[in-house]
């Protein structure tokens, strides 16, 4: 697990954290690979703040032929911290340290599309053979 420990930058007025950490989320969800949180904690007057990008990719299933779908995800996050809570759900504080994993994860999960599509345009499966008609006409009468 990869935590942010901001029990001591609470004290640092005016200071700033820069902070680009690789993010690993094989164990709480495979499909996203090549995670990424990169932002900055700021300590503005006793007031601090959290700036972040969390980018990644997933690969699922597309819904309409099943073949795997790639998808570019990126979550922008801001919001003001105390040791214990943030003001936005999607940054967990718990005893003075944000956990990235969770933060990457619960941000990369709200970016997820609707309905997930290998291609905009994509055919899908014949409904009577299941051919994927991506790959071509499946002959069969419809």
């Amino acid at each position: 697990m990869r935590f942010l420990d901001i029990n001591d930058f609470s004290r640092s007025e005016g200071e700033s954290l820069p902070f680009d950490e690789p993010v690993d989320l094989s164990a709480t969800e495979p499909a996203f690979t090549e995670v990424r949180i990169t932002g900055k904690l700021r300590n503005v007057v006793g007031v601090m703040t959290f700036r972040a990008t969390v980018s990644g990719t997933c690969v699922a299933s597309c819904d309409r032929c099943l073949e795997d779908a790639v998808l570019p995800l990126e979550a922008e996050l801001k919001t003001v911290l105390t040791l214990e809570s943030s003001e936005d759900d999607s940054v967990t504080v718990e005893n003075g340290k944000i956990d990235l994993e969770k933060t990457a994860y619960d941000a990369l999960v709200l970016e997820l599309p609707t309905k997930i599509l290998c291609k905009e345009d994509c055919l899908g499966l014949c409904p009577s053979c299941g051919k994927n008609l991506n790959d071509g006409e499946c002959g069969c009468s419809e």
